[in-house]
């Protein structure tokens, strides 16, 4: 499964992710260090609370809040090109080896995103710099989430492919078939 780094670059284009936005990311990065440790905590917590994602994470936390910060630290990086896409595309391929369902993702990245905007709303006074701030932050989680969601996609293709033994260009062409009703 070869990732598509040019639907990831289109994609770029499309939400309007310039220079503007990485610098913008890159302000943030002190935000990032202060409040991030607490982000990670409280999100943890909450994947804890709920059974469905706590078993996934149970024996691992500490593990695993390493590795958050480190995403985290990457979404405030400033680079935002192929090494970025294939980490996130990895990170994608973990969710999926290790059975978390899609609609997790999705909710983690709402409680992500609300969370960093919330600390960016403590430290940043000025309105018109947080909606800046707080847009190109909404980008890059976007851009993110689009990637883990495109590697999802991608591995389910893989799957039926394999299972079916039919050819993957059918497989597509059956699914964009305009359901009837």
């Amino acid at each position: 499964m070869s990732p598509p780094i040019e639907l990831y670059d289109r994609l770029k284009q499309f939400i309007g992710f310039t220079e503007s936005d990485v610098a913008n990311l890159v302000s943030l990065r002190p935000i990032a260090e202060k409040h991030g440790p607490a982000i990670t905590d409280d999100f943890y917590v909450r994947l804890g609370d709920t059974p469905e994602t706590a078993k996934l994470i149970a024996g691992r936390v500490d593990a695993l809040k390493k590795t958050h910060r480190d995403w985290l630290m990457s979404l405030v990086g400033g680079s935002y090109g192929e090494e970025y896409f294939s980490s996130r595309w990895r990170i994608g391929l973990a969710h999926v080896r290790i059975g978390l369902d899609p609609h997790w993702v999705e909710g983690v990245m709402s409680f992500i995103r609300t969370s960093l905007v919330t600390a960016m709303a403590a430290d940043i006074a000025d309105p018109n710099e947080l909606s800046a701030k707080a847009a190109s932050l909404l980008k890059a989680c976007d851009l993110d989430l689009l990637v883990i969601n495109l590697s999802y996609g991608e591995d389910r293709l893989e799957r039926l492919t394999a299972f079916t033994g039919m050819k993957r260009n059918l497989i597509e062409n059956i699914i964009r078939i305009p359901k009837k009703g």
